[in-house]
């Protein structure tokens, strides 16, 4: 456990987790006064707990988004080729 001056922080360092290195855990002024080693397996308890983080969900917006992209990218691709050999085929003459 680790004493702060105004908090007591719990680190638990190997959560058993594959996402987390290290947990800390603010101790509440109710739990102060409570046996370390309850502390720390309510600490285990909770870190056990942990599963993965939910996938962010793509809206609507970000799709339509992203497909406006991928258009306007592949138009100005095409608006420079054309330029390109315009360009080639004036110095060609």
């Amino acid at each position: 456990m680790i004493k702060g001056i105004n908090r007591q922080i719990l680190e638990v360092t190997n959560p058993e987790s594959p996402y987390f290195d290290k947990i800390l855990f603010f101790v509440s002024a109710n739990g102060a006064s409570a046996d370390e080693q309850k502390l720390h397996s309510e600490a285990q308890n909770i870190a056990r707990q942990i599963k993965k983080p939910p996938k962010s969900k793509r809206t609507k917006k970000d799709v339509f988004l992203n497909i406006m992209y991928v258009v306007c990218g592949i138009g100005a691709g095409t608006a420079l080729s054309f330029v390109l050999s315009a360009v080639i085929q004036e110095v060609a003459k």
